[in-house]
């Protein structure tokens, strides 16, 4: 009777250290439920509409904002998004520094070598923006202009495929910037983010055609296979466009 007590003791205790064990979440990302501390979210808050800080409160706002904070009140914690360079959001991701990223992220094969992906929440395309004085900037007749783009981004990587030297910023705002005051002759971007330029200039930017076609995804740490089910849950509930 009594080995049969303390088979049973032994049985439940396993199990409850299997539970706390699964809710704890050493660096790299493993499963998650309640962590007992908040997400991390990383974004370069430049890619509106979705992550982009508000013009009125200056909170970081968008469409992958929104599907963050849902994922994390499905999983019991608090959302904490912090603003970087595009360049170093899938390091602190991979590092372990951050939960997950998002900033318009393109998903590709050499991507996933480091972090995981949600499923596609959007599909957008590389475009030009450029002054709308100017005649409409094409992947030729970049070769023989001052091209910009923001660094580490596949857009970057795309006009270095191609054989064009880009002059690299941290963030898209940035490059904007420097077209209006003529410092670059165009600017390769996310479509996303291009039409929102040409919408807010008052018809001094325009966009030309679309180049590429690319899917975005939000970038969570190898192995988070709980997060990534959340996001994805959460993405096909709303509905990816």
């Amino acid at each position: 009777m009594k080995k049969g007590i303390i088979s049973v003791l032994a049985v439940a205790l396993c199990v409850a250290l299997a539970e706390l064990a699964w809710i704890v979440w050493p660096k790299g990302g493993e499963e998650v439920q309640d962590l007992g501390r908040a997400l991390v979210l990383v974004t370069s808050a430049d890619v509106p509409p979705y992550s982009h800080c508000d013009a009125k409160t200056g909170k970081i706002v968008g469409v992958e904002i929104d599907i963050a904070r849902e994922a994390a009140a499905r999983l019991g914690c608090e959302l904490e998004v912090r603003k970087v360079k595009f360049s170093e959001l899938l390091p602190m991701v991979s590092d372990g520094e951050a939960d997950f990223a998002a900033a318009g992220i393109t998903i590709t094969e050499g991507r996933r070598q480091t972090v995981d992906f949600s499923v596609p929440h959007a599909a957008e395309g590389g475009m030009f923006l450029y002054r709308a004085c100017d005649r409409m900037p094409t992947m030729i007749s970049a070769e023989m202009l001052r091209v910009a783009t923001v660094d580490s981004s596949t857009l970057d990587f795309y006009l270095a495929y191609h054989g064009i030297d880009s002059v690299r910023y941290d963030s898209f705002s940035m490059a904007v910037a420097d077209l209006k005051a003529k410092k670059v002759d165009a600017v390769f971007s996310d479509s996303c983010s291009v039409r929102a330029a040409v919408d807010k200039s008052g018809g001094e930017l325009a966009a030309s055609r679309q180049e590429t076609r690319e899917h975005f995804g939000i970038a969570v740490g190898k192995g988070n296979a709980r997060l990534k089910a959340v996001l994805d849950e959460v993405i096909k509930a709303r509905g990816a466009k």
